[in-house]
């Protein structure tokens, strides 16, 4: 019997040990992965982009307008900001055999109406653009469809790296911190045909937006004054959006606008988007009050704080110096707590055409909303100790070295397939990359260039991540922080 007892004793110390060992591991989230997943033993050597020869271990996509321009590109004189978001009618198919090539000639895996639009800000100037689709019935009703092994919806994105001549930053980033966060938008390869005309490799990405899979919150019921939401912080659109009249707004503490985006404007009324104001505003006050640390009043109660440190580290890391002030979302449940979402890759990695980024410094401290949570010493401490223990896995050199050589040998002659079309943006002339040395006159010297930046920069961070206190200080109210 005390043999029993002790056999009990021990499983009990051995499961506890397990657990208390587990409280100190940080897992990373599953996610699938294309590169990795899909189609990737299916041997793919055609350079043909012609529609009767063509062939791709790549998802195909055919659309097809009936001859229609699709609207959404500034018009000679017009400025992006004047151009009106309207879309027009066309038809997709989606061809995406699993063990085998995909052609245009396949029966396509979904076949859908759609209305289409050009997306985007100064993406829209580019020959290869990106474009915002909706899956419709018959009707001209939203109806949602699985894609490419991603959540069912009717929404999506279809990236079209241009500036990016490495194919990837969109890719692989949504990927990288899908499994650092809670939840980033899904991502597949595939390349593209617009009225039997290659277009080249296009990066289909879910959109940020409410649904299984997706942002998960409550959904709102259409019927009460309150509701979860997502909003955006971008430049000011000249088409009719709802604007926050939030405190930091209020404050003139910023510069871009913060639009709704959940609800839509279907359910979207004037008190919903009073009570998005106000409630948005009030982790802003939190933030810029006095007792901005304190338990009973301090932001912490509006954030969730963690989400807030994965996003600061994700877009130092990269460099991406739009986050905070352009594409940049915010979600929150009804009954939960504030958090980001990452957005948009394209620039990142010192990939700029206005001015080459220096790979010192840090920038994020100074964005709106994380100037206050960086002068948090407790904040920036998550930061730091977050930075050191991702650097040991997800973001450590020899994963993103690898990563980048997977993705770049699983994309394999899709690279050649699409410079064909948009292999003359390698030429001087047609260098948008201003600055010594920055010009790319290859695929190869585009990854390359990515990878010694984005090594570089970490290596930059390991050595100055404590240099972050230094924008942390004890507020005199510090009596208010108990």
């Amino acid at each position: 019997m005390k043999s029993k007892w002790l056999y009990v004793g021990a499983v009990l110390l051995s499961l506890l040990a397990v657990l208390g060992i587990a409280k100190f591991i940080e897992p990373e989230n599953v996610r699938v992965q294309q590169h990795l997943s899909y189609n990737t033993e299916v041997e793919d050597t055609n350079l043909s982009i012609e529609p009767s020869s063509f062939s791709s271990r790549l998802p195909v996509v055919s659309i097809e307008t009936g001859g229609q321009a699709i609207p959404g590109r500034p018009e000679e004189g017009q400025k992006v900001s004047q151009v009106k978001n309207t879309f027009i009618h066309a038809e997709m198919k989606i061809m995406e055999n699993k063990g085998e090539l995909n052609t245009l000639q396949d029966t396509p895996q979904v076949e859908s109406d759609i209305q289409i639009r050009v997306r985007g800000n100064s993406s829209r100037l580019f020959d290869k653009p990106g474009y915002l689709f909706k899956f419709t019935d018959e009707d001209g009703m939203d109806k949602g469809y699985e894609v490419m092994g991603m959540e069912k919806d009717s929404t999506w994105v279809l990236h079209g790296p241009y500036l990016d001549k490495t194919l990837m930053r969109n890719y692989m980033w949504y990927n990288l911190s899908g499994q650092i966060m809670e939840w980033a938008p899904d991502v597949r390869f595939c390349e593209v045909f617009l009225n039997d005309k290659y277009q080249g490799v296009y990066v289909m990405a879910e959109q940020i937006s409410v649904g299984e899979g997706r942002v998960e919150v409550t959904e709102y019921d259409g019927k009460s004054n309150a509701s979860s939401y997502i909003v955006c912080v971008d430049r000011e659109s000249v088409n009719d959006v709802d604007y926050l009249d939030n405190f930091t707004e209020y404050a003139r503490r910023m510069t871009s606008k913060v639009e709704v985006k959940y609800p839509g404007a279907r359910k979207l009324t004037p008190e919903i988007t009073d009570y998005i104001s106000r409630d948005f505003s009030e982790f802003e006050k939190s933030l810029y009050s006095y007792d901005y640390t304190s338990r009973r009043y301090g932001y912490r109660n509006f954030i969730d704080v963690d989400n807030f440190v994965d996003y600061f580290i994700i877009n130092e890391v990269t460099q991406n110096t739009d986050a905070g002030i352009f594409s940049t979302y915010f979600y929150k449940d009804i009954s939960g707590k504030l958090k980001t979402a990452v957005w948009d890759f394209n620039n990142c990695c010192d990939n700029y055409m206005e001015y080459q980024q220096s790979m010192a410094g840090f920038f994020m401290q100074n964005r709106t909303w994380f100037f206050m949570l960086a002068k948090d010493e407790a904040f920036t401490e998550k930061v730091i100790d977050r930075y050191r223990e991702l650097r040991k896995g997800i973001l450590s050199d020899d994963h993103v070295k690898a990563y980048m050589e997977e993705v770049q040998e699983y994309l394999g002659c899709a690279i050649d397939r699409n410079f064909q079309v948009w292999g003359y943006t390698f030429e001087p002339q047609n260098d948008l990359l201003k600055g010594e040395g920055r010009q790319i006159s290859s695929y190869d010297e585009a990854v390359e260039q990515y990878e010694k930046r984005l090594v570089s920069r970490m290596g930059w961070m390991d050595k100055h991540i404590d240099a972050l206190y230094s924008y942390s200080h004890e507020s005199v109210n510090k009596k208010f922080n108990d």
